[in-house]
């Protein structure tokens, strides 16, 4: 295969596992790629959405004809249990490629992860390619993270004045990122399993957190550009961010057209003494009635002098969410990653004014990443800093006249 068809594959891959990302549930977003002996794609699929089918299962369902000079590539080692559909291992050996690449060994428990000698025995070699283990990190990432430590990756992004402020002394209700940015932000929360907001932000904003397009995020578009030079070889954040802004403009419309598959569930923190308005509860039923599904979750903090919900609050969280109320402390970080792990949420994404930085200081990762929207031209002087302004920077981007930094967590706040 030449250099030219090896670069044709991966581009394949990453932009299938971009697709791919956010509509697959808790079952990794998985790429596949069929090629003939000399480079030329055959066929390609991504896993369908949680409950269908699995890549390689997809691809097949495509593509009948096979011969043995076929090479499979897969971003993440075929399952070898069954589950919702029977495994892909045995699909795969049914079909009988001559060789399979592999980027990534599946660290599933339930996946017989390097039992590679039923494909020798059918004369199929298997092979670890790292050039596709990189381009398909930064949707697998939350997957392998998850499966891992038993927790989602976490993403904290907040949108700062140019003086790295986040909101006015007085947290008054104002736009911090200019439209430029908003479709790019609505596709990357399309790639996010989760959205969570703390009780601030659900107290003053009453945001909806759903994945959304509209005409004028798309006219108000504009084009990015990479200003970090050289960054890691296996980087998922910024490999994430990047696809973002490589593959908003052709992948809108798709996005658009499967609104309800992409929608990530909302995760509200509520304050007992600062509750939201009826406006907030009246705008997550019209969702749940227009999606035709419960997504939202919520968290209620408590101290040792909380008092017991009401029950009209009980019965607002009844209609809207497929789970009990989980009541939380302001120090239980960890139990909230926890329990969003347990549930099959692989990526979750933070959006930040106070509350997350302080409630998950002690639960970030080296994995974790940070995203900074900084507004040049918005000034907000003695404003609120974003505690996570001066990370270290992992990548920069720049939209119009929004700087993009990817920041890793390299000190205590």
């Amino acid at each position: 295969m030449n250099a030219e068809k090896r670069k044709e594959t991966y581009s394949l891959h990453s932009l299938l596992g971009f697709l791919a990302m956010g509509k697959t549930g808790a079952n990794p977003p998985v790429s596949a790629v069929l090629t003939d002996e000399t480079g030329s794609i055959l066929a390609s699929a991504h896993t369908q959405k949680f409950g269908g089918n699995h890549a390689e299962r997809e691809l097949y369902s495509r593509y009948t004809s096979v011969n043995e000079n076929q090479i499979l590539s897969v971003s993440l080692e075929p399952c070898t249990h069954f589950g919702k559909t029977p495994p892909c291992r045995d699909l795969v050996i049914e079909k009988k490629p001559k060789e399979i690449k592999l980027g990534w060994k599946d660290p599933n428990p339930l996946v017989t992860s390097g039992d590679w000698e039923k494909y020798s025995e059918s004369g199929i070699s298997v092979a670890l390619d790292p050039m596709l283990a990189k381009v398909s990190l930064p949707f697998l990432q939350g997957f392998l993270h998850r499966i891992q430590t038993g927790r989602p990756w976490v993403w904290i992004k907040a949108a700062t004045s140019i003086e790295g402020n986040y909101a006015s002394k007085e947290k008054e209700k104002e736009r911090v990122s200019s439209e430029e940015m908003d479709l790019y932000l609505q596709i990357f929360r399309a790639k996010m399993d989760a959205i969570a907001v703390g009780p601030g932000t659900v107290f003053i904003d009453s945001p909806s957190l759903h994945f959304r397009i509209t005409d004028e995020m798309v006219q108000s578009q504009k084009p990015a550009k990479r200003v970090t030079e050289l960054e890691p070889f296996f980087e998922a954040g910024a490999g994430l961010i990047s696809s973002v802004l490589l593959y908003t403009k052709e992948s809108e419309k798709l996005h658009r057209l499967e609104e309800e598959v992409y929608q990530p569930f909302r995760i509200f923190f509520l304050d007992l003494n600062h509750l939201p308005t009826d406006a907030f509860f009246a705008k997550q039923r019209e969702l749940t009635e227009k999606f035709g599904i419960k997504k939202c979750i919520f968290f209620i903090l408590i101290d040792d002098d909380s008092k017991p919900i009401s029950n009209e609050l009980e019965d607002q969280i009844k209609i809207l969410s497929p789970y009990e109320a989980v009541f939380i402390y302001s120090d239980e970080g960890d139990k909230f990653l926890e329990i969003l792990g347990d549930l099959g949420i692989n990526t979750l994404l933070c959006e930040a004014g106070s509350f997350f930085p302080r409630f998950l200081q002690n639960e970030l990762t080296e994995a974790d990443r940070i995203l900074e929207i900084r507004n040049e031209n918005k000034s907000i002087p003695n404003g609120i800093p974003f505690l996570y302004h001066n990370e270290p920077l992992v990548s920069e981007y720049l939209v119009g006249t929004n700087r993009i930094f990817i920041r890793k967590l390299g000190r205590s706040i």
